[in-house]
């Protein structure tokens, strides 16, 4: 069985408030976990705006939305703005797309 992609996450912050967390690898029922701390961490910094760029996410399934889905709606409650951007690989658009997630993840929550 191959071995899959661990998922990886790279924090930049600017001055202004912004966050962007670059993700890599797979995100599934194994490396969701991760990516929740991870999301946690971001959103408990403060900024205004974080930004997820999954220009380096070759995968992910339910439990991987399901963590994003999660984390939007926090970012929400506390006055943040939560996106998804830059999601390059076919499998993971057509599963934002096939939820009808694709526009939610990628503006800002109302």
């Amino acid at each position: 069985m191959p071995e899959t992609p661990p998922l990886a996450a790279e924090t930049r912050q600017r001055a202004d408030g912004y966050l962007k967390v670059a993700v890599s690898g797979e995100l599934d029922i194994l490396s969701a976990p991760r990516l929740r701390v991870i999301l946690d961490e971001a959103l408990s910094d403060g900024a205004r705006v974080v930004e997820l760029d999954f220009s380096e996410v070759e995968f992910c399934d339910c439990y991987g939305l399901g963590v994003l889905l999660e984390a939007r709606r926090r970012a929400g409650e506390r006055g943040t703005v939560l996106r998804v951007v830059s999601v390059t690989s076919p499998l993971v658009r057509r599963l934002l797309r096939g939820t009808g997630t694709a526009g939610v993840l990628g503006r800002p929550a109302q």
